[in-house]
């Protein structure tokens, strides 16, 4: 059973539960008792992973060859060349000697109008979300004033491109009774998707990202004596919000800054071999029930990231010692400020910076503060702002400094 809504558990401080809400619980069960309750057969799990681009492909190649249950994958994209990508991952598969398939479901160009129906039609266990209306590449790749706007008010501009799809597909994942991850910027989408009642597991990258250059830099085996606290955030040098937070045996690691020096010089799209990686261990946890100690973002739609436990399909916190879930989710509130958008109370709200861009890019902007409901208004409104300066030149601001756009 897969397990979502956050609660406090008894037991270990610091750590709670992350348990399904009262309008999802009976489903999960349902469908948990249909497959291992008596006379239920055996089956392959399946997992639908949406998305044809760098990430998704990175997710596939780790599932290809990383250890853990077979697993039938699905890959649904908009265009044809989901095919070579599921070719791809089926070969280093079989090199591999992994029972994994791969099964590529072209949508046609209008992702979101498919996506209910292919879900409905697979039923999987599990849907990964890689697949949203902007690219983090963008300002690298196509500048313009569009993505000039971004560089002066921030990633979480994005916010509602970066939702739109998620709210689909998490929606359809529901009714199927099955997980949902998130990896389109879920820091901030994820509380998106709790404030209008989408059940969502977590994401990947982000924190977890930082976690694994951590791990490496440590030399640890795994994350069970690591726990991290970031944002997106602190994909880039921390600003005046602060770095991102580290503890071993619950003492509070220093020099983080140093020890994500090299992470932060590598060009971003390299670094998708290593979100991929974390999570194909993710999707492989919560295929075979295993444990797994990480940190992940956008945990039952929580702002940021967090050290976690996977286990039997449940997500629990893993906090240090002596730091409170309150004061976890405030430290991310705060980096969710620098990173240009707030997710508290059911409403979003654009930070000053990022609201003033948006104000100079299109006069007459509503106030920088709306109910999540409205969120796919608002995307809809960027979507046409966005094919307007994308025909204008870009400023001096449209390649930020650092190593690119993230998700």
């Amino acid at each position: 059973m897969f397990e979502y809504l956050a609660e406090e558990a008894s037991g270990a401080a610091g750590e709670a539960l992350l348990s399904s809400g009262a309008d999802t619980e009976d489903h999960f069960r349902d469908r948990e008792t249909a497959r291992t309750g008596p006379g239920a057969m055996t089956a392959v799990p399946t997992v639908v992973v949406i998305g044809g681009g760098s990430l998704a492909a990175s997710v596939c190649a780790a599932l290809a060859t990383a250890a853990g249950p077979p697993l039938q994958v699905v890959v649904a994209a908009r265009g044809e060349s989901v095919g070579q990508l599921c070719g791809l991952a089926g070969t280093r598969a079989a090199l591999a000697g992994r029972a994994v398939r791969f099964r590529p479901r072209t949508t046609g160009p209008d992702l979101g109008a498919a996506l209910p129906e292919v879900i409905r039609q697979e039923a999987p266990d599990g849907v990964l979300l890689c697949a949203s209306h902007q690219s983090p590449w963008e300002r690298r790749g196509a500048p313009s004033a569009w993505t000039a706007l971004l560089g002066r008010g921030g990633f979480g501009l994005t916010l509602p491109l970066q939702a739109d799809l998620a709210v689909v597909a998490g929606r359809a994942a529901a009714e199927c009774g099955s997980w949902f991850v998130n990896a389109c910027f879920p820091d901030a989408v994820n509380p998106v998707l709790a404030a209008l009642r989408v059940p969502v597991l977590c994401g990947i990258g982000n924190v977890a990202l930082l976690a694994a250059s951590l791990q490496a830099r440590l030399g640890l085996p795994d994350q069970r004596r690591l726990r991290v606290v970031g944002h997106h955030v602190h994909l880039n040098p921390p600003g005046p919000a602060g770095e991102a937070l580290g503890w071993l045996d619950d003492e509070p690691l220093d020099g983080v800054t140093a020890a994500l020096a090299g992470q932060r010089a590598c060009d971003r799209s390299a670094l998708n071999q290593v979100t991929g990686q974390a999570g194909a261990m993710l999707i492989d946890a919560l295929a075979s029930g295993s444990e797994l100690d990480t940190s992940l973002p956008g945990v039952a739609g929580l702002p940021g990231g967090y050290p976690v436990r996977i286990s039997g399909g449940r997500v629990t916190l893993r906090l240090p010692a002596g730091l409170s879930r309150a004061e976890a989710v405030a430290a991310n509130q705060r980096w969710s400020q620098a990173d240009g958008i707030v997710v508290e109370g059911g409403r979003v709200r654009f930070a000053p910076a990022a609201a003033a861009a948006l104000a100079e890019a299109e006069p007459g902007w509503e106030p920088e503060e709306f109910p999540a409901e409205r969120t796919p208004d608002v995307c809809r409104r960027l979507l046409a702002l966005r094919e307007r300066l994308r025909r204008t030149p870009a400023g001096p601001s449209a390649v930020p400094k650092g190593n690119g756009g993230a998700r």
